[in-house]
């Protein structure tokens, strides 16, 4: 079904909102107080708030402005991942097998999930053995064994090749606007049609006392990519722990630096670059280890046929809602970029890029809220990593008022942000609103000179307040803490005031 045809579905099913007052003036005092108390510059901040249940601006400063939204572009892809894949959606990852006479081939074919093997997920992963039994919790290595052992159970000894089939997205895993210089950092990982431990690695060294450390752990386990080691196990009082793991851009060649005093609880990690290569020679290791004999390693061509076969061992699936919470509660720009080149690739039928991508979102916010929504608009990422997105604080609280209102993908969008108080980026930053009638459901964003928060709170009563916030040009000083004593300040006041409107609601019920 096509976005057009989705949307007028929805907008006919669609009931109106219960219609709940909502003490606009006392509100409205409270945030334009607040912007002229935070001491920034005119021009530096836009503010929207709307009734979500009426449509009525509640107020607005410089609504119009195209501003950088940093991870506030979030709420955009993942809104266009809902309306064009569905709720129901299912990230599919699996290994076939064409039994030839010549060797055997195994094809794993990638489906764009970002959470084909997290580290922060594989704990909470449950699978089903070969003899049945339902198991809890993997690390990479255990993942990858899976396969394995179901490649040993199909009596497969000889592999001809091993084919990675990521073409579900481009072959292009860096978008060109990203900070080049921040490349090696784990919120700059690479996107690819198959994403493996969030495509980076985990290094844990064991000091050896007068030479270079060992590797205690790694994970995934591939120690043939460390080529260079010219660290130090010095472990004197005045010696730091200054343990590294670099790399070239477009290289895996790793090399460990610095100093090991002591081995550290936490890892060291660094991104990966051309992760579903990687993962073909971690699976043809692993299967060799078993004795099966692995011939060679590819990655599917353009332009070669569909990948076919029989499916080995289990498909490992992750629902939209899954990735969808870690995107917008944690802010994961892997797993947003991934929403965005998926929905591009749903769309157009064709490997999804940050091309067809942003052109489907796009196409998303003109369906929902009319053609002039894109005036001044510039997106050119899904995660707002890229500093040449630029939205305005109107649409982007219109946005959110518009899945507010949608019978269908409201709960999925609303609840895939965090809550202030309770989770994600705002669990520690909104302590005082934990437990709260009255939720906020937000999304943070931060890039250099850029600090946003947009959102909707919602009382008991019904009543419900979206808002953004968008911060920019704060370079200066103590701009971004400026910025974000003005966010708290306009989630307070909404706060407040949904406190008092449901309690003189609940008096007026007799309750």
């Amino acid at each position: 079904m096509c976005l057009a045809t989705l949307l007028a579905c929805l907008l006919v099913s669609s009931t109106p909102a219960p219609t709940v007052h909502t003490p606009r003036a006392s509100i409205s005092a409270a945030v334009q107080d607040a912007a002229r108390k935070s001491g920034l510059p005119s021009g530096t901040y836009s503010i929207v708030l709307k009734n979500a249940d009426t449509g009525e601006t509640i107020t607005a400063i410089e609504a119009d402005r195209p501003m950088k939204p940093a991870s506030n572009m979030k709420l955009f892809s993942t809104g266009t991942a809902l309306m064009t894949l569905g709720t129901e959606f299912l990230f599919r990852t699996q290994l076939l097998c064409e039994f030839l006479p010549a060797g055997d081939r195994l094809t794993v074919v990638g489906d764009g999930d970002p959470a084909f093997g997290d580290p922060d997920l594989l704990s909470k992963m449950s699978w089903t053995a070969q003899n049945g039994e339902v198991r809890n919790g993997v690390d990479a290595t255990a993942l990858v064994d899976i396969w394995v052992d179901a490649v040993r159970g199909e009596k497969i000894t000889k592999i001809s090749e091993l084919v990675i089939d990521a073409r579900i997205f481009d072959d292009v895993g860096y978008q060109p606007h990203w900070p080049r210089e921040q490349y090696s950092n784990g919120y700059c990982a690479e996107v690819w049609g198959l994403n493996f431990h969030a495509n980076v690695v985990h290094v844990i060294p064991a000091p050896r006392a007068g030479g270079a450390p060992a590797i205690a752990s790694m994970s995934p386990a591939m120690p043939w990519l460390v080529t260079s080691n010219k660290a130090t196990s010095r472990t004197g009082a005045k010696d730091k722990h200054t343990f590294t793991v670099v790399r070239e851009p477009n290289s895996n060649a790793l090399t460990l630096g610095g100093n090991a005093k002591v081995q550290p609880r936490d890892a060291a990690e660094l991104t990966l670059h051309d992760t579903p290569t990687l993962f073909g020679e971690l699976l043809a290791d692993r299967l060799r280890k078993q004795g099966v004999t692995v011939a060679r390693v590819r990655k599917a061509l353009v332009g070669e046929p569909a990948a076919a076969g029989t499916q080995v061992g289990p498909v490992i699936q992750t629902p939209i809602a899954t990735v969808l919470k870690r995107a917008n509660t944690e802010s994961s720009n892997l797993y947003a970029e991934s929403l965005c080149k998926r929905a591009g690739a749903a769309r157009t039928k064709t490997p999804g890029s940050w091309s067809n991508g942003t052109a489907t979102i796009a196409e998303a916010i003109q369906l929902r809220l009319g053609p002039s929504a894109l005036s001044g608009f510039v997106v050119d990422d899904g995660s707002g990593l890229s500093a040449a997105n630029r939205v305005t604080a109107r649409v982007l609280c219109d946005w959110i008022v518009s899945f507010a209102n949608d019978p269908k993908l409201a709960q999925p969008f609303i609840e895939s942000m965090a809550e202030a108080g309770e989770s994600g980026t705002v669990q520690k930053r909104f302590k005082d609103l934990a437990g709260s009638a009255v939720t906020v459901h937000c999304k943070t964003g931060y890039i250099r000179g850029t600090s946003c928060l947009s959102g909707i709170a919602i009382a008991p009563n019904g009543t419900r307040i979206a808002f953004s916030v968008l911060g920019n040009s704060l370079e200066q000083a103590d701009r971004v803490d400026r910025a974000k004593r003005l966010q708290d300040a306009v989630v307070r006041a909404i706060h407040s005031a949904l406190v008092e409107s449901n309690r003189n609601s609940v008096n007026a019920l007799g309750g």
